[in-house]
């Protein structure tokens, strides 16, 4: 029981790893600067959070459900589709911040359709089974997880803005800017992830393994 409550927690925390470099990637690339300073850290930075994020997802679901390789493969797809979904819209929305004034929409609902993107294709089962069965679990999925993720993504980023305009004009003068705000974004980004994802998981723990 003990290493099983281990192995749901690791969601969590590699969930909320991956947010915290994700939000350092926005920071030092200063997606909301114009001009900003390259996108390259945002780039590595993210896909590397969701790539976190997602292996510890799948290797809980691997031992708890002992899936096989095609249901392994398409929530892997699934991850990895979400990444491109949510730091693709991250970037539209930063990008028309100056002119539609909605560029706070890409830290909020890009991840939010990621993780249901994800969530989706995460199947609680061994095998793929009936159409049906499939349909229901990956509703269910996609609902938990987009829905936790969009919500405390809300709060993170928020927090994160407040934080920043409260804290990071104290630290400026001493280590840059740049790096005034990491700890401002990074530290309300970790949380919300970690508990974004303990929520969402939530749908995987209830489910029981089926019987080998």
């Amino acid at each position: 029981m003990i290493k099983q409550q281990k192995k749901f927690w690791s969601i969590a925390w590699a969930w909320a790893a991956g947010w915290v470099l994700l939000s350092m990637g926005q920071v030092i690339s200063g997606v909301y600067n114009s001009p900003n300073n390259g996108l390259t850290a945002f780039h590595v930075l993210g896909f590397t959070g969701w790539g976190i994020g997602a292996a510890g997802t799948i290797r809980y679901v691997r031992q708890r459900f002992g899936v096989d390789v095609y249901v392994t493969a398409l929530s892997a797809a699934g991850w990895c589709i979400g990444a491109l979904v949510a730091v693709a819209l991250w970037l539209f929305w930063a990008d028309k911040a100056e002119t539609w004034q909605i560029g706070f929409l890409g830290p909020i609902v890009g991840p939010g359709l990621g993780g249901a993107i994800g969530g989706a294709f995460t199947l609680p089962m061994r095998v793929l089974s009936s159409p049906a069965a499939i349909a229901r679990a990956s509703l269910l999925g996609a609902l938990s997880w987009g829905a936790a993720f969009l919500v405390f993504q809300f709060l993170a980023f928020y927090a994160g803005y407040i934080l920043m305009l409260i804290t990071a004009g104290l630290l400026a003068p001493i280590v840059g800017w740049v790096w005034a705000q990491v700890p401002w974004w990074a530290l309300p980004a970790g949380v919300g992830g970690f508990l974004a994802a303990l929520l969402a998981s939530l749908s995987l723990r209830s489910r029981k393994p089926a019987a080998a």
